[in-house]
């Protein structure tokens, strides 16, 4: 069953060290359970019970690490992880589905049969009489069932277990009176169903509200439930009140799916589709945010007291692939080509598998020479068509069939069934537990929210790194349009130029009945640049693929207006793998000749265009330099902006985020509006912060014990530059010129404002006297006296400044000395007479350097009588 282990189960070795210490240490954490050692006498029973008897019983089936070479020698390289456990086991249990912890769900194992009708199921004739059943509500009906606990759109996934919610199961549908009581018994919480409420506006009529997917407000489409205590022979009426598509395959006849245990199991009748009456159409109650639709049929049971079942299409559940898988891995054939591998966990902790298909390698130029497809199916949930498509596809490729074999040989195929098993658990539509629909995620990078999609793109990332992909493709449903048809991706390289046709006109000629090449579809449109064909097209595929089948049935041939069954679906997975082998047939003659009728086709397109705008044109030499996309129209797929963005946690923290950003933001003082109220600010800060500076400056004996600490020192004149600077800014946009346009150079700036400063000190009064704060002035001899009081100009500038700017200024113009204090050395700078010529000539011409001379000038303080110098600190 496993060929990893068919050389080791051959070995015939003496016990190793090694080996021994892994057997030991494999047991002392619960994974092996057989003896230590392992004896020749052992091998040889083990080589003389069969591979399928020993799958059952042998305890070294989860547990032998070695790898063996073929000269039966032990190798100390251990085996990867992935090889080291089985999935499933012929005698053990399926993996239980995982639920969200607020799903309720009941304890019966639902199962249908597969049955193919006998005759050709016609869509339904409209005849225009079709009753358009009134809204009554649960005001005027009874409620006959309802979910309790359904996460909305305010809640996120928090975590699951098998069976869902804790507790006792709730029964939600009404209790019978007696057994004239003809009130249908509701239920749909089992696996992929789908119902939330249920009321009784009738006798025999009832109003049906459908859940949408879990933690959104959005996709009501999906349906799945049963009905109990059913009367022969009485026309019942359902009607679904709450759908969101405002077009279906319904209007054009498309009817429901029923089914009846009681035939099933007694006829081996499965599906059919059952209804008559049916109306699609809008509801008239609006709620204000979005236009409902309602869907109305009316049917007629075939047995009393019977348990049927409804649904949108034919179910496939998650436990329906685990089935199937189980019996592949089971099979001994299968085995052999095909390796089941867990490509990731869901983040209800649900297994996604990934199946590796191909015929094993003679030599590993070989194996290296193999192409590989990739499939995948259910990236939405309620689109079971893609897995009875993947089915089909499975079912031939595993099968012993000739031209199996031969694509076994030649191609290497990574196909995951189930893209999104928590949504099918659930009966969701389009999305997944983090409330987003994956396929617009494919280029996410949030690994944790998105997983399987994430270990997707990567696994097919490492896969082209190793080989070429010929082609990718992803099942889909569609439920506006009939047939089945592709969406691919224009290739703008001219040397491949409409080689992206030629594989879905293949297949269109392979299945005339089922495909339709006219409804594909090859641009490449912006809110698609998420999905799964564009992503993997921009990463080198260049046969990419989204393949869409219709949920009703066919337009084309002897299949015309006839519902699709499973049959259908699946023969259309045989007809994939025959249109691999003519597409790589070395033999290029149907290639070529695909090709030659896709340019012809195209041509008449474009002609058909021009001719639809009132133009004419001779296209002939250039027509093939058209852009394509501007020839075809966009697709007609599902909105992706409804399921776009973050997953539903994180949004809800950026939500809480923003909330408190807001009650921030409210704290915070309102913005001035007027252009006056601004300015009165701006002149108030001004003035704030140079009456600050003013006060902070010391003088004296404080100024110079200042000086002493030189860090602070610095750091202080540089900020207090630097805030002055910026107040300063006003008034040196006016000495630049600002009115005539001209601009000082430094030296005249310098002057003008020495100047302006000496005639601000000269408006003072007489008996003014200089201080500063009484907590920083330490020489009593400076403190003014008592009666005076400073005169403040209207201008509301100290007069320190000008005091200090004016004396120093005629110290330096008398060609005294300046002193420059570092620690406790005084150090004369250069005279006035020097320094201050050879800055009004402009050699000290630099502006920061003019500045830096300006703003430390009013640091100065005019010396008291016994002085003889005047302390100037610099910042360096």
């Amino acid at each position: 069953m496993f060929p990893a282990l068919q050389t080791e189960l051959k070995q015939q070795t003496l016990p190793d060290p090694y080996e021994d210490f892994m057997y030991h240490h494999l047991q002392y954490y619960g994974y092996f359970k057989g003896p230590t050692c392992l004896s020749s006498t052992v091998h040889r029973q083990i080589e003389a019970v069969s591979r399928d008897s020993l799958m059952l019983t042998s305890p070294l089936l989860k547990s032998r690490q070695l790898l063996h070479d073929d000269l039966g020698e032990v190798n100390s390289r251990l085996r990867e992880p992935r090889d080291l456990f089985a999935f499933f086991s012929s005698s053990g249990p399926l993996q239980a589905p995982r639920w969200p912890i607020e799903c309720e769900v009941i304890k019966e194992n639902i199962h249908h049969i597969e049955w193919v009708p006998p005759q050709p199921e016609y869509f339904y004739q409209p005849t225009g009489n079709e009753k358009v059943p009134e809204i009554v509500g649960e005001e005027k009906g009874t409620v006959v069932y309802q979910l309790d606990s359904v996460p909305t759109e305010d809640s996120y996934f928090t975590s699951s277990r098998v069976g869902g919610k804790r507790g006792i199961i709730k029964e939600l549908a009404v209790t019978l009176q007696g057994p004239e009581d003809n009130t249908l018994l509701f239920e749909s919480r089992f696996e992929s169903g789908n119902l939330q409420k249920a009321v009784r506006v009738n006798t025999y009529e009832y109003e049906l509200t459908l859940r949408t997917d879990l933690y959104t407000n959005k996709h009501a489409q999906w349906f799945y439930f049963r009905v109990q205590n059913t009367r022969k022979d009485v026309t019942y009426r359902f009607t679904i009140v709450n759908l969101l598509k405002p077009k279906s395959l319904y209007t054009i006849g498309m009817k429901p799916l029923m089914y009846s245990q009681l035939d099933a199991s007694t006829h081996s009748v499965g599906w059919r589709r059952e209804g008559n009456e049916i109306r699609y159409y809008r509801n008239n109650t609006d709620d204000g945010q979005q236009p409902f639709y309602c869907l109305t049929w009316t049917i007629q049971f075939p047995h009393d007291q019977d348990t049927c079942f409804f649904a949108h299409f034919y179910p496939y559940t998650y436990t329906d692939l685990q089935c199937f898988l189980l019996s592949a891995a089971n099979s001994p054939v299968q085995s052999q080509f095909c390796k089941l591998r867990t490509l990731c966990r869901s983040l209800a902790g649900n297994t996604v598998y990934l199946l590796t298909i191909t015929n094993p390698a003679r030599t590993p130029q070989e194996a290296a020479a193999k192409k590989a497809v990739v499939l995948t199916a259910r990236v939405h949930p309620g689109e079971s068509n893609g897995s009875w498509i993947m089915k089909g596809f499975l079912d031939f490729i595993l099968s012993n069939s000739p031209d199996a074999q031969l694509l076994r040989d030649i191609f290497v195929f990574k196909v995951v069934p189930m893209l999104n098993p928590d949504g099918v658990i659930v009966g969701n539509y389009r999305c997944s537990l983090a409330g987003r629909d994956l396929n617009r995620h494919y280029k996410t990078i949030l690994k944790e929210s998105f997983p399987c999609i994430w270990h997707t793109r990567n696994m097919i990332k490492r896969l082209l790194e190793e080989r070429e992909v010929l082609l990718y493709c992803d099942f889909h449903g569609h439920s506006r349009k009939s047939n089945i048809f592709l969406y691919g991706c224009n290739n703008k390289d001219r040397k491949f130029w409409l080689h992206e046709r030629v594989f879905p006109l293949m297949l269109s000629k392979n299945a005339p009945d089922k495909f339709s090449f006219h409804s594909c579809n090859f641009k490449v449109q912006k809110c698609k640049e998420g999905t799964g064909r564009v992503v993997m097209w921009r990463m080198g595929i260049l046969n990419s693929y989204t393949m869409e089948s219709t949920f009703g049935g066919s337009t084309l041939g002897n299949k015309r207006d006839t519902h699709f069954t499973p049959e259908d679906l699946k023969s259309l997975g045989y007809h994939v793998c025959d249109t691999l082998l003519d597409f790589c047939d070395p033999d290029r003659s149907k290639f070529m000749q695909c090709l030659a009728e896709l340019k012809e086709l195209l041509q008449q397109e474009i002609h058909k265009k021009f001719k639809e705008l009132g133009q004419d044109m001779d296209l002939e030499g250039s027509w093939s330099d058209i852009s394509l996309s501007d020839i075809e129209s966009s697709t007609s797929g599902s909105d992706s902006s409804l399921s776009d963005g973050l997953p539903r946690h994180l949004l809800n923290t950026a939500h809480e985020l923003n909330q408190k950003k807001k009650m921030y933001k409210k704290k915070k003082r309102k913005p001035l509006q007027s252009r006056k109220q601004r300015n009165k600010q701006y002149q108030k800060s001004n003035l704030m912060q140079e009456s600050k500076l003013t006060e902070d400056a010391p003088e004296g004996a404080g100024f110079a014990s200042t000086l002493q600490k030189q860090p602070a020192f610095f750091k202080n004149s540089e900020n207090t530059s630097s805030s002055m600077m910026k107040n300063e800014k006003p008034r040196l946009n006016e000495l630049n010129g600002r009115d005539n346009g001209t601009s000082l150079g430094p030296s005249k700036m310098t002057t003008l404002i020495l100047t302006k400063n000496k005639e601000r000190m000269q408006r003072e009064k007489p008996g003014f006297t200089v201080s500063c704060s009484p907590k920083r002035n330490t020489n009593p001899s400076q403190e003014p006296a008592p009666d005076t009081k400073p005169n403040w100009p209207r201008n509301r500038y100290p007069a320190t400044k000008g005091g200090r700017t004016t004396a120093v200024a005629a110290k330096m113009a008398a060609g005294k000395p300046v002193l420059e204090q570092t620690g406790a050395t005084a150090h004369a700078s250069p005279p006035a007479s020097e320094m201050y010529p050879l800055l009004l000539k402009g050699k000290f011409s630099h502006p920061s350097f003019s500045l830096a001379i300006l703003h430390l000038l009013p640091f100065l303080k005019s010396p008291a009588p016994s002085q003889q110098t005047t302390l100037l600190g610099r910042s360096g």
